[in-house]
């Protein structure tokens, strides 16, 4: 199997289409390939929620969502600060907003990566979680040769966390023992740059107690350094909400994070960030796909796991995204509203992979042509679309009522 490549077109928010409704936006493009739905006040939602509750600062994980649009309106609404974990994410957040602060929270990256992002793009914040990784930035940044450079650097030890309460575990990939962390911020200080501890619960965290129990590994670790921490990042993790699963009201999340920290007694002026990137973007876009073929209670759908719908190959990923169908109807789109069944779905690729690996539910009259909106899907859809088998979903509109 291979890719197709694909170049993504360059836009602003600003010269999107924009419609008062999805429906809008079916009945005058009678879209055959996919569309995305941006949804503006969903966004300044989300950024004000963490605004208004972290008891810090908010920087968004770019790898959610990178397009173009969702920046945009993450911007605008008042994040200033990404989180990203490539030079090529570096470069789009720094050509994109030049007042943007960027932290290069990968804890290991491409070699040359970090100088680059040092040199070109005026990156001081990165992660990492070995020696080796600590030596190699202090190489290329030439900090390791000269202690006004490394005076810029903040440096962060990701600390191995344990992802009970996630959906989706990261802690197995990245993360330094307590004894490790203790040894990496001695190094670090010893350096001349200022020592930063960060960690990740996992994706899609259900339980806030996760970020207390993190906090405290924390604690363990800077007691062990000896070292005046200079900022701490409590990581991602942060939830959606989503159909079929419970999840605490973030100002719960916050209301541990700000415990947490308490508990740390940090020095004053000790920059506290978070990484949110599910948080910020999951409702603020929708995906509209259209049915090219029903066989019984299976469809074919011109979207699939290899593009926009990627979280349903997750295995056991309890989440379920709400749906809506809409229809022609004596030349007016209409909602349709009927008993709900059960639907296996297909994605438009040749690949038998290509499958929703669980049912959907659609009202039971869906029928070839029909569309069906996907909610919630602003995290992680745009993000991991691929240009497999000569598909790539790249139109965007705005829905403003």
């Amino acid at each position: 199997m291979s890719a197709t490549t694909h170049a993504e077109t360059k836009r602003n928010a600003a010269s999107l289409a924009h419609y008062p409704s999805v429906a809008a936006v079916i009945d005058k493009l009678r879209p055959t390939l996919p569309v995305y739905a941006l949804f503006p006040p969903a966004f300044r939602s989300a950024v004000q929620t963490f605004i208004d509750g972290f008891p810090g600062e908010t920087m968004f994980a770019v790898k959610a969502n990178h397009a173009d649009p969702v920046l945009d309106h993450l911007h605008g609404a008042g994040i200033k600060h990404f989180d990203v974990a490539s030079l090529a994410e570096v470069r789009l957040i720094r050509e994109r907003f030049a007042d943007a602060k960027l932290s290069f929270m990968a804890p290991v990256r491409i070699r040359g990566a970090a100088g680059e992002a040092f040199r070109t793009f005026a990156v001081r914040n990165f992660a990492l979680d070995s020696e080796d990784e600590l030596a190699v930035i202090l190489s290329e940044t030439g900090a390791n040769n000269d202690r006004s450079i490394a005076a810029q650097l903040t440096l962060y030890v990701r600390l191995h966390v344990p992802a009970d309460g996630a959906l989706l575990e990261l802690s197995s990939k990245f993360g330094a023992s307590i004894t490790q962390a203790a040894e990496l911020l001695r190094l670090i200080a010893a350096s001349g740059a200022k020592p930063g501890l960060t960690f990740h619960v996992g994706s899609q965290c259900l339980h806030p107690r996760s970020y207390q129990a993190a906090l405290k590994r924390c604690g363990d670790a800077i007691k062990q350094s000896g070292v005046t921490l200079a900022a701490l990042d409590v990581g991602g993790g942060f939830p959606g909400y989503y159909l079929n699963v419970t999840v605490p009201p973030l100002e719960e999340y916050f209301a541990a994070i700000k415990d947490g920290v308490a508990a740390l007694k940090l020095p004053e002026g000790c920059a506290i960030y978070c990484e949110p990137g599910r948080a910020l973007a999951a409702d603020g876009l929708s995906v509209i796909t259209q049915v090219l073929l029903r066989r019984d209670h299976t469809i074919y759908i011109n979207d699939g796991i290899y593009g926009s719908l990627n979280e349903y190959a997750l295995q056991n990923w309890p989440v379920r995204y709400p749906l809506r169908v809409y229809a022609e109807s004596n030349g007016r789109i209409i909602e349709k509203k009927s008993r709900i069944a059960s639907f296996k779905a297909f994605g438009p690729t040749c690949d038998t992979l290509d499958v929703l690996h669980y049912l959907i539910e659609l009202p039971d009259n869906v029928a070839a042509g029909d569309w069906i909106e996907f909610q919630q899907l602003g995290a992680y859809s745009c993000a991991l679309r691929t240009g497999f088998n000569g598909f790539y979903p790249d139109t965007f509109v705005e829905i403003r009522a």
